[in-house]
C-alpha cells in the first residue's frame, strides 16, 4: 500500500479542517511557508490541485473537498485511538485492596523498595475492612485474612502467619503497675471488631472470659494498633504485622501466651481473568520480603 507523505497529509488535514494556512501553521507549530510547501508536495504526489488561493484565504477544489472528508476522518480516528490507548496506559495502575492495619503498619513501611525496583508500575491502594468480601473485577491484588478456600474466585497464597499476641505500650504498663497475669484485672482491653477473640485468648491463659466484656470495640485493626501505641490499653494483634513496633520497643508483649490458628494473611489474585504484568511483579515482590511465605514456607 503506497500512501502520500504523512507530513503532507497532516498539513493538508489541518488546512482543510481550519480553512486557513495561518491557523494550520499555528496548530502545527511551523511557518506558513512550511505548510504551503507540504500541501504543494501532496498536490504533486496526487497529480491535481487540492487548494486554491482566494484573496488572502484559501478554498478547496472539488477534489480537495472530497479528500478532506476521508483525511480528516482518518486523522480523527487516529487521534481518538491514540488518546484512548495513552489514557489506558496511564490508568493501568495495579489495583491493590488491603486490610487497613496490613497496609499502614506493614505494607507502606516497605513500599519504597517496590517503587525503587519497579518505577514504571503504579500502585493504586485502597482499604477494605472486610476480611471476607473481595471483588475480582475491580481488584488485581488483594490482602485478606483467613483460609485460601474462603476465596474461590481467587488464587489465594499464604503470605504471613496469623499468630496473635497481647501487646501494650511500655508506658501504659508502668502506669497501671502491670507485672504479670496476676495483674490482668487492671488491663483495659482493646477489641478489634469483636470481643470473641480476646475471649479465646483469656481461655488459653486460664483467665475469666468475662474480662473480654470490658473495653472499647474498634472497627478495624488499624485503629486498634493506633490506640495500643497511644497507651489506651492492650491490643491482641498479629505478631507478623507488628514486628516493626516490637523491634523498636514501641510495643511489648505482656505475656508469652499466643493464639495460633490456621488463618493467614493471604495474597489474592483473580482466578478467572488475566492478571496484569504489574500485579504479578507486585505479588512476587511481596513474597520476597522477609518474614513472608512462598508456597507456604516462610522466607525469613
Amino acid at each position: 500500500m503506497k500512501l502520500p507523505p504523512l507530513h503532507s497529509m497532516r498539513a493538508f488535514e489541518a488546512v482543510a479542517r481550519l480553512g486557513s494556512v495561518t491557523a494550520a501553521a499555528d496548530e502545527l507549530c511551523v511557518t506558513n511557508s512550511a505548510v504551503s510547501h507540504q500541501v504543494a508536495k501532496l498536490e504533486d504526489w496526487m497529480g491535481f490541485p487540492l487548494v486554491e488561493r482566494h484573496g488572502r484565504g484559501i478554498i478547496l477544489t472539488a477534489e480537495g473537498e472530497r479528500y478532506k472528508r476521508s483525511v480528516c476522518e482518518a486523522f480523527r480516528l487516529l487521534h481518538n485511538e491514540t488518546d484512548m490507548l495513552r489514557r489506558q496506559s496511564q490508568d493501568s495502575a495495579v489495583r491493590v485492596s488491603s486490610l487497613p492495619m496490613f497496609a499502614v503498619s506493614w505494607l507502606m513501611t516497605q513500599m519504597h523498595d517496590f517503587w525503587a525496583r519497579h518505577p514504571d508500575v503504579r500502585v493504586a491502594l485502597h482499604y477494605s475492612r472486610s476480611t471476607t468480601e473481595c471483588d475480582e473485577n475491580s481488584t488485581d491484588v488483594a490482602i485478606r485474612f483467613g483460609r485460601p478456600g474462603d476465596y474461590p474466585e481467587f488464587v489465594a497464597m499464604p503470605l504471613l502467619e496469623g499468630t496473635a499476641i497481647p501487646v501494650a505500650a511500655p508506658g501504659y504498663l508502668t502506669e497501671i503497675g502491670y507485672t504479670g497475669l496476676a495483674d490482668f484485672d487492671r488491663v483495659h482491653l482493646l477489641h478489634d471488631d469483636d470481643r470473641e477473640y480476646w475471649g479465646e485468648w483469656l481461655a488459653c491463659a486460664g483467665l475469666d472470659r468475662k474480662l473480654a466484656e470490658g473495653g472499647p470495640l474498634l472497627p478495624d485493626g488499624n485503629l486498634t494498633l493506633a490506640a495500643t501505641i497511644a497507651g489506651e490499653g492492650v491490643g491482641l494483634l498479629r505478631r507478623a504485622i507488628i514486628k516493626p513496633q516490637l523491634r523498636s520497643g514501641t510495643l511489648v508483649p505482656i505475656s508469652d501466651i499466643s493464639i495460633q490458628t490456621d488463618l493467614h494473611y493471604l495474597v489474592l489474585t483473580p482466578r478467572n481473568r488475566a492478571v496484569p504484568r504489574g500485579a504479578m511483579l507486585f505479588v512476587q515482590w511481596l513474597q520476597s520480603l522477609p518474614g513472608t511465605m512462598r508456597l507456604g514456607v516462610s522466607s525469613s
